[in-house]
Parts: structure tokens; C-alpha cells; sequence
């Protein structure tokens, strides 16, 4: 669930709506100076709608911060809780398409281990987690390493020299998922506001994409990497009122009458 404040009330964003803008830019991905994937691109956008799925188990009974009074931001949800709804998420994307499953279980295990050692998002800050907290993410991190080495294997027919992770062409489409989940983060938490977003990955190497405010909803990125010089990119969300919660039952009730309204983003040349 991504929470932002927006003209007076509380922009609500569900995490599968999430995917399915990330799947929307990942369907419109590639031109002459940013080219799209050349392998498995159908499983990468598969990747990109679902990577956040298991996350609807959480959002149908979100933990209140008691200090709000509303629901906590995704990037604080405790292990606990987020490993089992992201596991279920992984399982799902797996039965879709092992190249899939393969790379939404890379995002899921990326969020313990700093994507890889590629980058951290802002607001995570440092993760301090209990003893008991490390032990529910270490079990977590090699079963999805084993995960991986079978996905792997299920999808081009043979096992990995090593880790799947190492595989140049399996870390390349792993970055460029997160480039595209945080193209749409810029959208549903930060309303179109100017940013950089690296590693890029390209036939030269990493580089970075850079995102600039042309108006709420509206980036002007660089390199451009789309094929038309504008695309739409809407996303589903909801407005409620910004107050405090009692509980789950009094967010999710106010969230379930409020209905759902779409944003329109849009992406633009710089």
C-alpha cells in the first residue's frame, strides 16, 4: 500500500495497482536509444504487472501506526509479515513463468540485500531488524536462491554456472524491473517529482535514468525510452479522507466506500 498526501486527503495506491502501471511501462519500453529486452520480454512484462502481488494479502488488513493513526507505508511493514505475502506473490508469479517467477523472486529477496548491492530506496534508510527478524530474512534469502536456481533452469533449459543473480543477462532484466517499478513509485508516491533513478541497464554498461517535474503526474525523463514522444501511463488509486484510524476495519471500510479513481501519468521527453 502506497500512502501519499494529495489536496487534502490521503492518495492511496494498492501495491497490484502498482504492478499494473510498472507492467504498462514495461509493455511500452524500448526504442533506438534505450533498445528493449532482446530475450524473454513477454515474461519481463508478466514480471513487471505482478512483482508486488503478494503484497494484496497484507492490504486487506493493514497494520496502523498508532503515532497516525493510518496505515503504515509499505517500506515498514515488518518481516513477519511481509515475507509470507511475498512469498505467495513469488509462488503465483512462478506458476505464470519460471523467467518471471524468477525475477519477482529476485525483487522480493532485493529488498533485503539492497537489490543486489545496486541501490537502496531513500526511505528504507537503514534496516535494523531483531534476531529473530534476521533469521525469518536469512531463511527467506536462501530459499529464494534456491528458488531462483530452479526457475532458472526451468526457463532456459539448463542449470546456472552459478547463482542465477550472476548471469549477466538475468541481473540486467532484474535492474531493469526495479527501473521500471521506480518509474512508477516517482508517480504514486512522489506525484512526478524530479529524481534519478540508476542503475540503467544498457548494452554499454549501468548508466541512469533522469526524471524532471513537468506538472503533477508528469515526468520528463532522460534518456527517453520510449518510442512516441508521450505516453500514458495511468494508474488506479483512491482518496480518503486524511485522518486517524481506529483500526483495519474502520481504513478498509472508509477505503472500500470511497471507490477508485484513476491518475493520470504521463512521461514525456526532457
Amino acid at each position: 500500500m502506497i500512502l501519499s498526501r494529495y489536496d487534502g486527503r490521503l492518495l492511496v495506491v494498492r501495491q497490484p495497482d502498482h504492478g499494473l502501471q510498472t507492467g504498462l511501462i514495461a509493455e511500452a519500453w524500448g526504442n533506438d536509444e534505450v533498445p528493449p529486452p532482446t530475450e524473454h520480454r513477454a515474461a519481463g512484462r508478466l514480471a513487471a504487472a505482478h512483482h508486488d502481488d503478494g503484497w494484496a494479502i497484507w492490504e486487506r488488513h493493514p497494520d496502523i501506526d498508532p503515532a497516525s493513526g493510518q496505515p503504515i507505508q509499505f517500506h515498514q511493514v515488518k518481516p513477519r509479515e511481509h515475507i509470507p505475502a511475498y512469498r505467495a506473490g513469488i509462488e503465483r508469479a512462478a506458476q505464470l513463468d519460471p523467467w518471471a517467477g524468477l525475477l519477482v523472486s529476485m525483487h522480493g529477496a532485493g529488498l533485503y540485500n539492497d537489490r543486489y548491492g545496486s541501490y537502496r530506496l531513500e526511505e528504507i534508510g537503514e534496516q535494523a531488524l531483531t534476531d529473530v527478524e534476521r533469521a525469518l530474512v536469512d531463511e527467506f534469502l536462501a530459499d529464494m536462491a534456491a528458488l531462483q536456481s530452479d526457475l532458472y533452469s526451468e526457463a532456459v533449459g539448463h542449470r546456472a554456472p552459478g547463482a542465477p543473480h550472476e548471469v549477466p543477462e538475468v541481473m540486467s532484466a532484474y535492474l531493469l524491473l526495479q527501473v521500471w517499478d521506480r518509474i512508477s513509485l516517482q508517480f504514486a508516491l512522489r506525484h512526478g517529482a524530479d529524481g534519478v533513478i540508476a542503475p540503467l541497464p544498457a548494452p554499454s554498461g549501468r548508466g541512469e535514468l533522469r526524471c524532471r517535474a513537468r506538472g503533477r503526474f508528469t515526468l520528463a525523463l532522460d534518456p527517453y525510452p520510449f518510442a512516441t514522444d508521450t505516453v500514458d501511463m495511468p494508474i488506479t488509486a483512491s482518496l480518503v479522507a486524511d485522518r486517524g484510524y481506529s483500526d483495519p476495519e474502520d481504513f478498509i471500510a472508509t477505503l472500500a466506500s470511497a471507490g477508485q479513481t484513476e491518475i493520470e501519468c504521463t512521461a514525456t521527453r526532457l
